[in-house]
This record gives structure tokens, sequence and C-alpha cells, in this order.
């Protein structure tokens, strides 16, 4: 399958601190065969090379809070970040608490300071979260979450973390699925929905007891089942969760909530019984053999089917609760469990080569994110639920207004495989049914649970992949190992995390870099046309794939919303104001247009078009005066001029303001410090596009 063309340079974060030290990797060496399979030459291929596919979904934590500091990802460099109501921009979250500010900025969790493996569990339930996306304006954080919502960490913190995802492709536009807990979560991704309709046992938007049937939807697994594709879910069989929580599977196998598979367990029809044991479940628990500080022995089964050559098509890895990463368990046990997987993938050669490993989290528990997530219209069907949602099974759904079920706040998500290597970053908008669809993509098997709403505005991952391009090396990391070691050795005698005393916040600086960015199917375009009470917007798509694009007006009576636009398309809108206008328009990858002005400043208006390609962009700002008398104009890394009354000027830009595509053009009128307009974004598809 052909992916776009071309290593896109994604833009370099400025305002970052000097690059952190390089991790000193441990060298790895080749298992046997792996030199000869590197010797072959370069092969052209594409999806159907793909024959096995492993999703390991870990636990509880949030894009900003793992990887929010990481070089060329949307983190806190961001210079389209979100603006909060009250001017400050979204990293500055409400705090009555703080006297120095009254804002809580990101703060460093310096494990080698303080005990940061182990957080402790943050409110990341459906009612909590709302209150943090707070109907897009993502300033309910603090008071819904705590404190200690705002804390991250840095390369030095989560090294293995940070030197896989830069060896590979991390996703830096992924979110979780729904505004609300694990389970939820995991079954968007095993099955695609939670029932929102409440005809099987939804809709689920809580944890039930675990181990326990409460759905009776059809899930993904018994899709592939009925189709001949082989599958099978690894978890540790030994009891562990509450007792040892180095064994187990701390109840993350949402395939035991589902009453076809008890049914499944129960028959003595060993074909009918293959449903349950390929699905993980079974009658009685072993007991605790011990063993669980050792990743080999809890990964025994997967490590045996990889050696022998007979691991499935398809495998989910359901890890215990100590290698999960749960906050309460520790990124450095789940870093030595993740490589445990990998070292099990990579001995053996041609397995690896033919193989597609995808590493998410099922949400992000408490923990922050800056970038707002595309949220269902009002009146999408399957996406909408009553704000307020019961807590125990069987009861009715509340009346009440309704909220977008998701998407929820970004997660992590890394691609791992040979035709993702390279430190790539991909932008596109995906969510838990991405893998679903991108299992449907190659299996043919389709997932009918998957609202419509969901598979426009999510893409299938296949962006992340450029099948022409295979390279089976496997990169030098840090000994995820000898770091548990050193975790091990050094965490009872540190103090929990905390945030920074009053005075001494600083605000959270990205590494300076360039990540190589994988082309998007999009192509977003924004007008703004000031009348004397009203703004007219006009949103196009000059794209293959639908997206979304949030307005927010931050004037008097004005009201945020949300546009859905179809690709090849266009929706339109109308904002209301009263004398003053301040308005920002947001979407994927950086995407803004920002207006600012008054009644004074009306007949001047703006537009950048873009033209050519990433590598050579043609764009052109043009001012329309439509008053009698002269303006001056100035632009941001630009010579200003002045436009006639009555008349107009073109002005080219590229490649003054241009950086690989990458533009952020501020215009100002002289004079007039209210009116400013801001355009700023990526050429993605080389497409003859404006924006003004």
């Amino acid at each position: 399958m052909g992916k776009p063309e071309g290593r896109i340079r994604r833009r370099t974060v400025l305002g970052g601190a000097a690059a952190a030290a390089g991790i000193a990797g441990v060298s790895g060496v080749l298992p046997a065969g792996m030199a000869e399979a590197l010797a072959e030459p370069s092969r052209k291929g594409s999806l159907d090379d793909v024959k096995h596919v492993v999703v390991l979904m870990q636990e509880n934590r949030s894009f900003d809070h793992y990887y929010g500091t990481m070089p060329g990802v949307r983190g806190y460099g961001d210079k389209a970040a979100l603006r909060l109501p009250l001017g400050k921009d979204v990293f500055h979250q409400p705090d009555l608490l703080r006297v120095d500010g009254g804002y809580l900025l990101p703060f460093h969790v310096d494990t080698a300071v303080v005990d940061g493996q182990d957080l402790g569990d943050l409110a990341h339930d459906w009612d909590t979260t709302h209150l943090a996306w707070a109907g897009g304006a993502y300033n309910g954080w603090i008071p819904s979450k705590s404190q200690l919502s705002m804390g991250y960490f840095t390369r030095d913190d989560i090294p293995f973390h940070r030197a896989l995802a830069s060896a590979f492709t991390i996703c830096d536009n992924y979110h979780c699925s729904i505004q609300g807990p694990t389970t939820p979560n995991r079954l968007y991704h095993w099955t695609g929905m939670i029932d929102p309709d409440g005809k099987s046992g939804g809709p689920a938007t809580f944890n039930p007891p675990d181990y326990q049937p409460a759905y009776k939807w059809t899930t993904y697994p018994e899709r592939l089942q009925a189709a001949g594709v082989s599958w099978q879910v690894y978890a540790n069989d030994e009891v562990g969760d509450g007792t040892n929580g180095l064994v187990g599977d701390y109840g993350d196998n949402p395939l035991w909530l589902f009453q076809a598979y008890h049914d499944s367990l129960a028959s003595s029809d060993p074909a009918t019984r293959q449903l349950a044991e390929r699905a993980g479940l079974r009658t009685t628990w072993k007991p605790d053999s011990g063993q669980g500080k050792s990743v080999d022995h809890v990964l025994e089964q997967f490590i045996a089917d990889c050696a022998a050559g007979t691991l499935p098509s398809v495998s989910w890895v359901v890890a215990p609760h100590s290698y999960s990463e749960h906050p309460e368990a520790r990124p450095v046990d789940g870093a030595a469990y993740t490589q445990g997987v990998l070292k099990a993938l990579w001995d053996n050669p041609k397995l690896w080569e033919s193989t597609v490993l995808l590493i998410n989290y099922d949400e992000n528990d408490g923990f922050f994110d800056h970038m707002p997530p595309p949220a269902a219209p009002d009146g999408t069907r399957a996406e909408l639920l009553p704000a307020i949602q019961p807590v125990t099974a069987g009861f009715p759904p509340p009346s009440g207004p309704n909220v977008p079920i998701g998407l929820g706040p970004r997660v992590p998500m890394t691609v791992i495989s040979p035709w993702s290597r390279g430190g790539w970053v991909n932008s596109q908008v995906f969510d838990h049914t991405s893998v679903l669809r991108f299992l449907e993509r190659w299996t043919g098997v389709q997932e009918p649970n998957i609202s419509d709403w969901r598979r426009s505005i999510c893409g299938d991952l296949t962006s992340c992949f450029d099948f022409r391009e295979f390279d089976p090396s496997t990169p030098s990391l840090p000994d995820a190992n000898a770091l548990r070691d050193q975790a091990d050795a050094t965490e009872s005698k540190l103090p929990k995390a905390a945030p920074p005393a009053l005075g001494q916040q600083v605000v959270p600086r990205q590494e300076p870099g360039r990540a190589p960015a994988r082309p998007l199917p999009y192509q977003p375009i924004a007008g703004v046309s000031v009348g004397l009470a009203s703004i007219d917007l006009k949103l196009e798509n000059h794209g293959s794939e639908a997206l979304q694009l949030a307005s927010y007006a931050y004037h008097l009576l004005g009201v945020s919303q949300r546009f859905d636009v179809p690709p090849g398309g266009s929706s339109s809108g109308n904002i209301v104001f009263v004398a003053v206008y301040d308005l920002a328009i947001h979407g994927p990858n950086g995407f803004v247009v920002e207006a600012a002005g008054n009644t004074l400043t009306g007949g001047i208006e703006a537009q950048l078009s873009l033209a050519g390609t990433a590598a050579s962009p043609k764009l052109t700002l043009t001012v329309v005066n439509s008053r009698l008398l002269p303006v001056t104009i100035g632009v941001s890394g630009a010579p200003g001029f002045t436009v006639p009354g009555r008349g107009s000027h073109a002005l080219t830009l590229d490649p003054i303001v241009s950086d690989h595509g990458w533009y952020d053009v501020t215009v100002s009128l002289a004079g007039q410090p209210s009116w400013r307009r801001r355009f700023a974004g990526h050429l993605e598809n080389g497409l003859p596009s404006k924006t003004g």
C-alpha cells in the first residue's frame, strides 16, 4: 500500500532549553540470523507484508506527562496552544490554592530527587474528566484532578520509553476513546464501542467488577474467530493483583466481561471452548509462583510462541498491575515488560521482519494534556450521553443535557515495525478504534460497532507506515533491567512528588530539535469575514480525510463551536460580538487562525494563500482595505507595507516565514493595537489552498 512520499521535517521547537544529554544506550548483540536479515537488499512492499500484529495496551498516562518535552512533537513548546478565557495559555491551569498567580504550570517530577516512580492514583472517571474538559475550554484540570495532574517526566526519568519512541514512530494526536476510566476505553479498543444505546449492558461509562459477565455485544476477537483469523490474548495466569501485582492481569482483559466468553468457558465442546481459551479466560487461577519479578516468567507463553514461530496473526498482550505503568506502579517496570516483548520479537528475525507492535495507553489517569480532543457535535449518533452517568450496573441512564462520549485526552502511541523505523512523528487524529481499523484494513474483518463519526474523524494508523521502506534493524536502547535495579535501590529513600513551592514555578521547556513527520491527509482552511456585529466563518478542507476545527470566542456573547469538515468540503458558522471581537480557530497539527479587533477597525481584512509543496511553498498575504484612507500593515518576519484606501496589497512571504512548509504569520495594523490576524499551520499536501 503506497503512502505519501517525502520526509517532511517537523518544526523546530523554540523556547526550549538546551537539548538534554544523549542517553547512554546498551549495545545490543544481534541475535542469530539478524546479520543475514540486515544484509538483504531493501524491499518494496505493501500492507500484505505484515503477518503479525501485536498490541500492548498499558495504563493511565497522558501524552504530555510522558512526552511533552520530547523534540519535534506537539508538546510543551506548542506555539498553537489553546488560550484560556482569561488570556493565558492552556498550560497555566487555574488553581485557586496558588497565590503566586492563581494558576499551576506543569512541573517536572524529577525521579532523581523524588519518588516519581510511584505517583499514586488520580481521579479519572467520567464526571471529573468531563469537568476537566469543561465543554472544550480545557481549564478544569486542577479542581477535578488535583495539583499532581500537572506533573510530567523528561528524557532522564523515562529513558527507555523516550529512546524507543525516538527510534520508531510516535503519534502525537492519538487520543483515548472516552472521557472516562479504564474499562470503557478498553472496550473501545477490543470492541469499537461502549453500547451507548444500552441494548446489551451499556452504556459502559464506569469500571464494573472484574471477571464477571456484564455485556452481551459482539467483540472483535469473536469476528476474527468467525473469519478464521488466528488470535490470542497473552496474560499471566497466576493469582495476583491485590496480593502480588507482579502476576495476574489486573482485570485489564475486558473479554472477561462478556457473556459469550463465559458461555464458551463453560462448554464441554473443545471447539466452542476455544474462544474462551484464546481470550485468556480460565476456571481457576494458578497459585502465585513467586517468580513475578522475572519478566521472562510473566511473558513465558508469548516468548515461547515467538521462538517457535507460532505467534497468531493478532495478539493482545495484557500486563500485570506492577508492569502496567498505572500511576500506582512504576514506569521503569513497564519498560522492563516492554523490553521483554521486544526481545521476544527481535530474537526471531524472520518473525520480527513481518510484525507490527503497537504500544498504547488506555487512558490518561488524571494527568494533564494540553490539546483539547475532537468531540462529537450535538446530534451525533452513538456519540452522546447525558452529562451525569450512573456508576452502578443496572440503573437506567439519567435524563439531562448530553455531552460527548469522546474523544478523550491524548495518550501515547508508539508504532514499532520495520516500516516505521526512524524517529517519525505522526500527527493524524487517532483513537483506540484506529487500532481496530488498522486490523480491518489488514485482515478484511470489519467491526460494525465503530460509529460513523469516529470513522470520519479518526484515522486507521496506515499513515504511520511507509511500506516502500523496509528497515529491520533494531535500535540500541537503555537496558530497562538495569534501570529497574537502580529504581529498586533508590525509590524508598526519596520523598513523594509535589507541586513546586510558591514563587518557584517555571514554564516547562521542550527540548529543541526536529523529527521527520508523516504527511497528513488534510489541509485545513479558515476564512474570517467581520461585519458590524457578527463574524462569518468559512471553513474548508482541501484534503482526503475529514477533520474537526474548533472556534473559540473570547469576547462578550461569543460562543465556542466545533465544525466537522468533510474531505474536499466546507462548513460555515457565525459568531456574534458587541463592539469587540476576539476569536481563534484551532485544527490538527498546529493549525490556528486568530482574529481580533473592534468596530473601529472594520473594513480591513487579510488572507493568506498557500500553494506549492512543503519543500517549495508559496505563501502570499493579501490585505484588502475597503476604507477611504490608507492603512499601514505590519507583518511578523517580513517588511510592512501601506494599503491605499479602497485598495489591496499582496506580499509574497516565502521563503521568509516558511520553514519546510510550516508557517506562522501575525499581521498588525499601525495605530490600532486591538486589530490582529494570525495564520499558522503546515502545507500538508501541496494542494492549492488559502487561509484567511
